[in-house]
Order: C-alpha cells, then structure tokens, then sequence
C-alpha cells in the first residue's frame, strides 16, 4: 500500500508541476522563449499504433485560457514535415477539448460548436466546425495512414513520410487560432501554414486565417499498456507579436513556408538544448528523446520507397559527458535522434559508453534551424517521467537558415503524384 501511495503522490506533483497552464507574459530567454499562452501550439511528436489498443497512443488536449470563445485549426503532418489532414475546433471560453489520436486517425474528428453563435467567424455557415462522425471517407482515411507510415494510399501514389513497418502512426502537430471556418480537409489539405499562397498568415492582410490571439495552452500524453508506460508534458506554446517577429528575413516558427517573410510572427523554437540522461539504475526501462527539428524547407514527397534529398536532415551537434567531465562527441549526420522532423530516439542505440550524464543536442549561430527537445525515462514497467531539456540558444536575433522556399513551392498546388510512363 505505501509503495503504491508513494508511487500515486509522485505523479501527482510530475502533473501539478509539468501540465498546469502558465498564464505568465513571454518568459525567459531575452524575450525569445516560447511558453505562457501563445497563438499557435506545437505538439513535437506522436504515435498510435494502428493495429493493437494495447500499443503506443497519444492524447493531446488544447485548452482556452481566455475568456471568449477562440476557433482553431489542428493540422497533422507527417515526420518529413508534410500536412495530412486539417480541421477546425470551437472552443467556448476557458474551455479544453482533448483529442485520441487514434480515433483521429480512424476519421473521427472532434464534432465542437453545436448551439454555439459562429457569427463572429465567417465561413463557419458553410464548413462549421459541427458534423458527424466518421468525417472522413474510408479511402482518406486509408490515405492518412499511409502517409504517417510511408506507404502508398489509394489516392496518390508519392509517400509523405518515413517508411514504418511496426503499424505505428507518427508525426506532429500544430494548432492555430484562426478567425474563420475552413472546414475538415481529409487529403492534401490546402487551409495550412504550408499554403503560403493563400495565404494562411497574411502579415495584417484581412484574407488570411491565422491571428495573434495569445490564448492557447495544452498538453500531451504518451501511453503504452504493452509497456506499462505513460508520461506525459505541457504543449509547446508558440505565443505572437507582430511589432517583434515581421520583415524579411526574421526567424520564425513557420517561417520556412514563407521565404522568411515573418507572416506568421509566431516566436521561433531555439536552436541547441542540454539534458540529462539516466540510462540504467532506477530507470532501468531506457531514456530516449523526443526530438522536432524544423526542416527548413516546404513540404516535400517522393516516391515510395526512397526519401526526399533533404533527409536524413543533418545540422545538429551531440555532445555528450558523463556525471562527471569525460567527454564525448558524436558524429554530426548520426540519425537516431535527428534524421526527421519528429521522431523519437533511444540514447542506448547510441554509441555512448555512459549510462549517466547529459545530452547537447541542436546548433549554434546564424542559419540554425530550430529544435525541440524533450527526454523521457522509463522504469521497465513500473513508472516513466517526461520533462523540457534546457534551452541554450536563440534565434530571435539571427539569420534564418539558408533554405529557402521556391516560388512554385509558396504557391503550393498541390501534391504531386506519379505518372507511369
């Protein structure tokens, strides 16, 4: 009984000290930090095993933390950074919706807004973010899968992500606050920050969707039963400022859809991360990272079976040392824990002769791209704790990667698929 008290109060304070909102202005990091409530969150990373309940699942929720009511766009992308699906959520004042990512994958989307007054959103009349379940058609569905594979869809014939063979789903996710009604788009969906040709963020322009409403917070679990794990961390808070984050050649955290251009003046991540590891002893179950590393450049396809020329993408550093001052430094192209735009990597399929000490994982100076970094550890079955590595590197005042995004890609008509010949 005490070892099961013990075990209940130490996840009760992880989920008091890591999910709680933060209502706080724009914190640490000179002013370049992301957090408190922003207009935009990122979701690093997630699984769900298509074939088995007992396997790999994620839950997010996104919360309001203003008092009116705010509407929202959830976009999926696969870990090559490339959109799947996009729909929209109504979200009364001070209100949470939560999200199983399964059932998303599955075609359910979240049905929100019935009775509500729409009428402060346009389109909301003809694509309200009210309907009925499943949204999508069996072939988008299957298409959807697919892509958070990298297998070949029923409807197009270029893959949109890694290949995995364990039946398990992955990508990330972003939501915005938008100030109209786009409606559910089950295959290359085109109402995305990708879509700069529209544009979704229009730099003050009344025809794009995104707004700076900092009024978002949210969480994130990961949950097992095969494995007996769960853990789980705030969402990453992607709060504007326009009079900040505008003009040419401003690091922003969509900036590589718009050449740059700071539309979206959404804070970007930074650059290079320390944390810790504990591969062994009490968490005996392995440490590994959750890693998102902003690609640089639009969305990219290819044919099934082979990757885009930008991946495995590279850039990062890893720096290792133990508990005490032995040091290590890995090969900068290793791709465990930085092929993909999001992924999660194991430090023990590391050549790292340590089973304590710290990670720097990321790059420094101009042209940087932007990292998110999250550890995790786990105890075999018994309890597992997920936490923020610690930033050390910001781009606010730096130039954004060389990368940049061709015309034809702004416009962005669409996927491409491939003609036999």
């Amino acid at each position: 009984m005490m070892r099961h008290l013990v075990c209940l109060l130490m996840i009760v304070t992880f989920l008091q000290l890591t999910l709680a909102p933060d209502s706080s202005a724009q914190p640490a990091g000179d002013g370049c930090m992301p957090g408190g409530l922003g207009a935009s969150l990122l979701f690093p990373y997630f699984e769900s095993d298509l074939n088995s309940f007992d396997g790999p699942a994620t839950l997010i929720s996104i919360g309001n933390g203003s008092a009116g009511p705010v509407l929202v766009r959830v976009v999926l992308w696969t870990d090559w950074g490339n959109p799947t699906l996009a729909f929209d959520v109504y979200l009364r004042g001070f209100s949470i919706q939560t999200l199983n990512l399964r059932d998303t994958l599955n075609g359910g989307i979240p049905s929100t807004g019935e009775g509500a007054n729409l009428s402060a959103f346009s389109g909301c009349d003809v694509d309200p973010p009210s309907h009925s379940n499943p949204a999508l058609t069996a072939d988008e569905v299957a298409q959807l899968k697919a892509d958070h594979t990298g297998q070949e869809g029923p409807l197009v014939n270029t893959c949109a992500g890694s290949v995995h063979t364990d039946g398990i789903a992955r990508g990330y996710i972003t939501v915005d606050v938008v100030d109209e009604c786009s409606g559910i788009e089950g295959f290359d969906p085109k109402i995305t920050p990708a879509n700069a040709g529209l544009p979704y963020f229009a730099d003050g322009d009344s025809s794009g969707v995104g707004i700076n409403s900092n009024s978002l917070w949210g969480d994130i679990f990961y949950l097992s039963t095969d494995s007996a794990s769960a853990h789980g961390s705030t969402a990453v808070s992607l709060w504007a400022d326009a009079t900040k984050f505008s003009g040419d050649d401003v690091n922003t955290f969509y900036g590589r859809h718009s050449n740059w251009d700071g539309r979206d003046n959404r804070v970007p991540l930074p650059s290079a991360w320390n944390q810790r590891f504990i591969n062994g002893g009490p968490f005996a179950g392995g440490a590994d990272v959750i890693l998102y590393q902003d690609t640089g450049v639009g969305p990219r396809f290819a044919a099934c079976g082979s990757t885009p020329d930008e991946f495995p993408l590279a850039g990062h550093i890893a720096v290792v040392r133990d508990s005490g001052e032995d040091t290590l430094v890995l090969n900068s192209d290793f791709a465990d824990l930085g092929g993909l735009a999001a992924q999660r990597g194991s430090i023990g399929s590391l050549p790292i002769p340590y089973a304590f000490g710290w990670t720097q994982i990321g790059s420094f100076g101009s042209g940087a791209p932007q990292y998110w970094v999250q550890p995790t550890l786990s105890a075999a079955g018994l309890y597992s704790a997920s936490l923020h590595g610690v930033p050390v590197n910001f781009l606010c005042d730096m130039v954004p990667p060389a990368f940049r995004t061709t015309s034809s890609e702004k416009s962005y008509n669409g996927r491409p698929g491939i003609t036999a010949d």
